[in-house]
């Protein structure tokens, strides 16, 4: 009934203990699909030898080619009803199949999501919650990862497969930041019925030098890409205008965040900038906007308060 997606890539240290924790559920997965995008540390190998040791586990050989298409290879390599992904430097509590595909056939969902544990390099691991608990419909479902704080990524959830058709995911040449929320909005508006709960289902080992958190993919060109490519799914489905309030905290939030080399002459930015024809903005945003005409104050405010938190 489910199939358990898991890429890998420059992971030969950890893609024992991916795979284990898939192993070792309290409800088995029907199958355990490896997609070695083109790793070269040897961790295709070891994705062999589970796959000579269980029958229940494949293993695809491609070229790298970005981790959306390796979750497309292996949607495309699996026939089971029921999807999960897993990163190979992440891992699965014992009862997260268990728990999502009980959730998704009591309350007949699409997709159902639990919350995560994240993991740091030192220190105690937290949760990381919803701040909603619940079932939604497909609209609601878009709402919510239009908004600032949504959780929903790939993973942390289990999903119908037949929502997973080749539009949803990105063009194969285009490496852009936060592909999730792409992929997300592209499937919520194919949804249903979705769900999300506060039960830990995914554990999440946080990495510095990842591309989503030392922020790689954050160039302001790649940053103007990503919500060239929202905007356009939103408008192809009529919600443009619906949703430029959320557009305009979510640019915001990501040139104060994201983006390290703001360039204030850049007309996109100024744009952003100069956009206040929004009503009832978050206190935060509006501060943030003002502090963006001073990037490197903004910077510092925002390393300072980092240290602070950091220190109570």
């Amino acid at each position: 009934m489910v199939a358990v997606i898991i890429p890998i890539y420059n992971t030969q240290a950890t893609l024992a203990r991916c795979i284990d924790s898939v192993l070792a559920q309290s409800m088995p997965a029907s199958e355990i699909v490896l997609v070695d995008d083109g790793s070269p540390d040897g961790a295709g190998a070891i994705a062999d030898d589970y796959a000579r040791r269980y029958s229940h586990v494949k293993v695809i050989h491609k070229r790298n080619a970005g981790l959306a298409e390796a979750r497309r290879s292996g949607i495309n390599a699996t026939t089971q009803p029921l999807v999960m992904h897993l990163d190979s430097d992440d891992t699965l509590p014992p009862d997260a199949v268990e728990y999502l595909y009980k959730k998704i056939t009591e309350h007949n969902l699409d997709i159902a999501y639990g919350c995560y544990m994240r993991i740091p390099h030192s220190g105690k691991p937290y949760l990381i919650r919803h701040a909603r608990e619940g079932v939604m419909t497909g609209d609601e479902f878009v709402e919510l990862n239009m908004s600032l704080g949504s959780n929903n990524s790939s993973c942390c959830n289990m999903s119908r497969r037949s929502l997973w058709t080749d539009e949803v995911f990105p063009p194969a040449q285009d490496r852009v930041p936060s592909e999730d929320i792409l992929i997300n909005i592209k499937m919520g508006f194919k949804i249903g019925r979705a769900g999300q709960w506060n039960h830990p289902t995914y554990c999440y080992y946080y990495n510095p030098a990842s591309l989503s958190i030392a922020g790689t993919l954050w160039q302001l060109d790649k940053c103007k890409q990503y919500f060239a490519m929202l905007e356009g799914i939103l408008d192809s489905h009529g919600v443009l205008d619906l949703y430029r309030r959320h557009l305009h905290i979510l640019k915001v939030d990501r040139l104060a965040f994201y983006v390290k080399d703001i360039d204030l002459a850049d007309p996109w930015v100024k744009a952003v900038l100069a956009d206040h024809s929004h009503q009832a903005l978050p206190r935060k945003t509006r501060l943030l906007q003002r502090l963006l005409h001073t990037p490197r104050l903004l910077h510092a405010l925002i390393i300072l308060n980092r240290w602070v938190k950091n220190r109570l």
